[in-house]
């Protein structure tokens, strides 16, 4: 009886070693991946003044060839955008091609790194006034 208590304390020493040791393996790969820093404006925001351009930094250079921004208003209106632009080596700007009003707005963005990994999200933010 006290082998097969010892031997089950054994195994199951073993599972959450192995378990452990995976769940911190998946979290330092994760941070190596590509990811959004900060946005300008940024997420979750109520901005006074509807913004010239959407600013995304990320944690390291994205292709941008591969990089897409979409900005949609209120009644899932597309916004218009200038051809994205890098602003240095981490910073993407989708300049504003058209006046913003008030009301809810989200972006869409979707890029790649150079490792090949495909990183994508979204974020939304409110104009309170009116135009920029």
């Amino acid at each position: 009886m006290l082998s097969s208590v010892k031997s089950f304390t054994r195994r199951a020493s073993a599972v959450i070693a192995i378990t452990g040791g995976a769940i911190a393996l998946s979290a330092w790969h994760a941070a190596f991946h590509l990811h959004l820093l900060r946005s300008v404006p940024p997420a979750n925001a109520t901005v006074s003044v509807a913004p010239d351009s959407i600013r995304l930094w990320f944690s390291q250079a994205p292709e941008l060839k591969v990089t897409t921004v979409k900005v949609t208003g209120p009644g899932s209106a597309d916004v218009p955008l200038a051809p994205l632009a890098r602003g240095d080596s981490s910073l993407v700007v989708a300049a504003v091609k058209a006046t913003m009003a008030a009301g809810a707005y989200t972006v869409a963005w979707r890029t790649m790194a150079r490792d090949g990994h495909v990183a994508r999200g979204s974020f939304a933010f409110t104009i309170g006034s009116t135009t920029r």
